[in-house]
């Protein structure tokens, strides 16, 4: 089986990753066809090609045109010893992002990616963007990591192809085919400190035509750790109630081959998560506050490919519902207090790629899609239709790509502009690489922006700018070790941004088009992966620093400060050591100072914190069947912290797990 860098083919000649945007595409590869001459080089990652039956290779159109952009995905050690840990927990160890979470596991947690807010970084599962339409956030807690087969970030993703709210980036998420598996089936559970359970199911089986996966999984935990108070006189020390967690989920997908080129794949995901919200720390009362969600999520995939074309067209249809309850807003015999929002979301979107050369392909890309919410603030049904067309061209020539894109949308009552993205990856000499990008960036105002009432404003405008990105990347290889290095600078401005601010009266918030933010910054990261024969090693760093700055703030006397809870330093690490028995290792995250106030008082400043975590495991293996028994450590230097002002993050806690695999092919 031939082998290409950072691919896979498969016997049949066709490589799945599944998709990491709306649109799949295939890239074509010039073969030699003529005796065993090898074929022409191609890109950074070039290898001499021998005959072969023609090859297509699949990547998404957010992956394709991103290849002058940093991307960062997890290191299998990682991902495995984490593979009960929620994405945020994930995200964390292998980027530099910084994580905003509310308390312990299960507790909801958002994304801080290169000096942007929370906003400003776009969830995609096998293309579908996940973000809430009615508070433009993901909540990274209650997306399961052993649920997806693949986890990368674009930093910086353009917004011509990844469409509103990506100046921070865009997290992909991708469940793919392995066409070489028979029958894989796995059982993992984990149980932790503070009553912490985990149990989950996995199971893998087809033919090289038909391929099916489920993942089931439960999750409860009472959270109930103890913590410092550092908001009530003489600091006691108390234990945290009302935090328990009751979560439970399922996916699967399916993927299909038919003849012709044609290629089918579904896939739905049901998850309900039960979570208690406890008091602010200094608070005297019990909370009684409680929140409720489920979602449904389908899609469906249709591709065909051809000797130098890709036509793929692909929908999904969402469906989420929250309900929060508090007994403590509730009058004297009222009852319980409730808050009930319940959203949807239908999308279909058209791609197609020609290639025009070996060298030159291009893209062409519709997306139409309904959204609708439901909840008592809004006054009713609110439902917007929304449309995108895009245009994109690729060149890839020996040691040279560039690319270039152009996006329109069409919304109702909103104008969005037009935007532009431009880049290059350009091979210099001893295996260094010249990146640069131009990306258009744009953010529709959410639903509780326009509609909210009171409060709503309907006529605000979208957030608009760009990111300018400068990098370099080397990769070096030898016969026992792999490294790789990357630096970029980027410069962000967006202007329009949204903001919440009294009304003329001041009985109520209103959002409005207020701020100008210049983000600039350096981000950099080192892996290695080296060998001794008896040993594996895996390693790397990241670290970002970003002056994020209020350029203009309407009326308001806080141009020149940072951005709410935007930490200008973060960073993380990890080390390990494996073979085929035992694996050891340990992981670390740096977030830095973070201002809770808009004139940066640093009275209310947030202290940096550093997080170490351990790990280590046992693996046993008769014939087919595999097992593994490991311990996790988390937060093992017992640090104090809090992530959000006035709510305790956990001590020092002890995961045990137990994995058995069943593996036939």
């Amino acid at each position: 089986m031939l082998s290409l860098p950072a691919y896979r083919l498969s016997a049949a000649g066709m490589y799945d990753t599944g998709s990491g945007s709306g649109s799949q595409s295939y890239v074509h590869i010039p073969v030699s066809r003529s005796g065993n001459r090898p074929a022409r080089q191609y890109g950074h990652d070039s290898l001499l090609l021998y005959t072969i039956p023609e090859v297509k290779i699949e990547r998404s159109m957010i992956t394709f045109f991103s290849e002058e952009k940093k991307i960062s995905t997890p290191d299998p050690v990682l991902k495995d010893v984490f593979s009960t840990a929620n994405l945020g927990e994930l995200i964390s160890l292998f980027t530099h992002a910084g994580i905003n979470t509310s308390g312990a596991t299960g507790s909801s947690s958002s994304v801080f990616y290169r000096g942007t807010n929370s906003h400003q970084t776009t969830v995609r599962w096998n293309g579908f963007a996940l973000n809430s339409l009615t508070l433009g956030t993901m909540d990274l807690s209650t997306i399961p990591s052993a649920g997806m087969q693949a986890v990368s970030v674009v930093h910086g993703a353009s917004g011509t192809v990844a469409g509103s709210g990506n100046a921070g980036g865009s997290i992909l998420l991708e469940n793919s085919a392995d066409w070489d598996n028979k029958i894989n089936f796995s059982l993992q559970s984990e149980l932790g400190t503070f009553d912490n359970q985990y149990f989950s199911v996995t199971g893998k089986t087809g033919n090289p035509t038909v391929q099916y996966h489920i993942f089931m999984f439960s999750h409860q935990a009472e959270n109930n750790f103890r913590y410092t108070d550092s908001h009530k006189s003489g600091n006691p020390v108390e234990t945290i109630s009302n935090n328990a967690l009751d979560s439970r989920g399922i996916i699967q997908n399916l993927f299909i081959r038919l003849p012709g080129g044609n290629r089918l794949e579904a896939g739905m995901w049901y998850q309900t998560r039960e979570k208690e919200l406890p008091a602010l720390m200094g608070s005297y009362l019990s909370s009684q506050a409680m929140q409720l969600d489920s979602t449904l999520r389908i899609y469906a995939k249709w591709t065909r490919s051809g000797t130098r074309s890709t036509l793929s067209v692909n929908t999904a249809l969402f469906d989420e519902h929250m309900r929060y309850s508090n007994d403590n807003l509730a009058g004297p015999g009222n009852g319980t207090h409730e808050s009930l929002i319940n959203s949807g979301t239908k999308t279909t979107d058209i791609n197609y790629r020609y290639w025009l050369t070996d060298n030159l392909s291009l893209d062409g890309g519709m997306f139409l899609s309904s959204l609708d919410a439901k909840l008592a603030s809004y006054g009713g049904k609110i439902r917007e239709n929304r449309a995108a067309a895009v245009a994109a061209l690729k060149l890839a020539l020996p040691g040279l790509t560039a690319t270039s894109s152009i996006r329109k949308e069409f919304h109702e009552n909103t104008r969005v502009p037009l935007l532009f993205s431009f880049g290059a990856r350009k091979e210099l000499i001893g295996g260094l690489d010249l990146l640069f990008s131009y990306s258009g960036q744009y953010r529709v105002p959410t639903f509780n922006d326009k509609y909210w009432q009171p409060g709503g404003n309907p006529d605000l405008l979208p957030e608009s700018g760009y990111t300018v990105d400068l990098g370099l990347a080397r990769r070096v290889k030898g016969n026992r070790f792999r490294l790789k290095m990357e630096v970029n600078t980027y410069m962000t401005s967006l202007k329009n941004m949204i903001q919440w601010l009294p009304s003329g009266n001041g009985t109520w918030w209103k959002p409005s088009n207020t701020r100008e933010v210049s983000v600039r910054g350096i981000e950099s990261s080192v892996s290695l992966r080296a060998s001794s024969g008896k040993y594996d090693y895996s390693m790397g760093a990241a670290y970002n620093y970003a002056s994020s700055v209020v350029r203009r703030y309407g009326e308001r006397q806080t141009a020149g400060n940072q951005l709410l809870y935007v930490p200008g330093h973060t960073g993380s690490a990890y080390a390990n050591v494996y073979n085929k028995r035992a694996s050891a290792g340990l992981t670390g995250t740096f977030t830095g100072k973070r201002f809770t106030s808009e004139d940066n008082n640093p009275l209310l400043s947030m202290p940096s914190f550093f997080i170490v975590n351990a790990h280590a495991g046992y693996n046993l293996r008769l014939r087919d069947l595999g097992g593994r028994l490991q311990l996790r450590v988390m937060n093992l230097l017992d640090a104090q912290y809090q992530v959000v002002r006035a709510y305790p993050m956990p001590g020092r806690s002890f995961h045990l797990g137990l994995t058995i695999e069943f593996n036939h092919y």
